[in-house]
């Protein structure tokens, strides 16, 4: 006759055995991967949790990296305006040499090709790029804006018709920066279309004309353009400044939320190291404990019960 109370026995130490091999090897694999939850079927009641805080880790990481790319092109934009105003500055030196009335004719004729010289940089600035696109293209970014010309009124000609650039926003979708288009910064016109008294390109082109030509009159008019020209610039280029500081603080918003974000995950799916370990050691002593208890058992057969 079977023992029934034997089998029960032995069946539940058996449950037992397999339940803390089962335990010791999810607790080793917490130890060997970092993690306490690997999948929803570790700990299903935070899952959600961990989905919706992974979903906004995303988010973050991702505006970080449009935070990079627009710091960038603030950058880029920045410094070509910054050198513009240089240009502009050498300009005013060489409308004052030609506003001189004992300069000779031959000397006229070199500052306007110095003049010229510079109207192709200041357009060379016009069509800067940052990463392959043109930071002052506005919607046309991937088109160069300008191109010299020296037949042209204002020295150049507009290769696009290109809208003010896109605002780009943060995730609660206020806006941090929107790019210049070049129109705006070095060619701005009235409602008519013709030129401003701070349009760069036609005050240079009306300085090197003059200069071509000898009009002492017209380079005086030139030169008190260009300082508009100039005060105009440094305007833009605050703009630019000031957008850089907009970009380094959501930079640091966001590094800030994106820590804050990953501390809530790892306290949820890491792995308590210290705990773990604790942990793994009371299973390997339970289970030796298991182990060593089976073997003082000793089996008995049927003839033991009979007397």
């Amino acid at each position: 006759m079977i023992d029934s109370t034997a089998t029960v026995t032995s069946q539940w130490f058996l449950n037992g055995v397999a339940n803390l091999q089962q335990e010791l090897t999810a607790t080793e694999r917490q130890l060997s991967s970092g993690y306490r939850i690997q999948d929803a079927s570790d700990a299903p009641a935070q899952t959600s949790a961990l989905v919706a805080l992974g979903s906004s880790l995303a988010t973050v990481q991702d505006y970080q990296t449009n935070l990079a790319r627009v710091q960038s092109e603030a950058e880029g934009g920045d410094q070509a305006i910054g050198s513009a105003v240089s240009l502009i500055e050498s300009a005013r030196t060489l409308a004052a040499q030609g506003a001189d009335t004992t300069t000779s004719a031959a000397t006229d004729q070199s500052l306007a090709s110095q003049v010229q010289n510079i109207q192709q940089q200041i357009v060379g600035l016009a069509n800067t790029t940052v990463a392959g696109r043109y930071i002052f293209g506005g919607s046309a970014d991937q088109t160069p804006p300008y191109q010299f010309d020296a037949a042209s009124a204002t020295g150049v000609d507009q290769l696009t018709a290109s809208t003010a650039g896109e605002v780009f926003v943060n995730p609660q979708g206020l806006p941090v920066y929107q790019p210049l288009t070049a129109q705006q910064i070095f060619d701005p016109v009235d409602a008519t279309g013709a030129p401003t008294a701070t349009n760069t390109f036609a005050a240079l082109e009306a300085l090197q004309t003059a200069l071509s030509t000898g009009n002492q009159a017209n380079v005086s008019a030139a030169l008190a353009s260009l300082e508009n020209v100039s005060g105009y610039l440094n305007q833009q280029q605050a703009y630019y400044g000031t957008a850089e500081q907009n970009i380094a603080a959501e930079q640091n918003t966001a590094a800030s939320q994106s820590t804050a974000l990953q501390t809530q995950i790892a306290s949820i799916r890491d792995t308590d190291v210290t705990q773990a370990a604790s942990d793994l050691a009371e299973e390997q002593t339970a289970q030796s404990a298991a182990y060593g208890a089976e073997a003082e058992i000793s089996p008995k057969s049927l003839f033991d019960y009979l007397g």
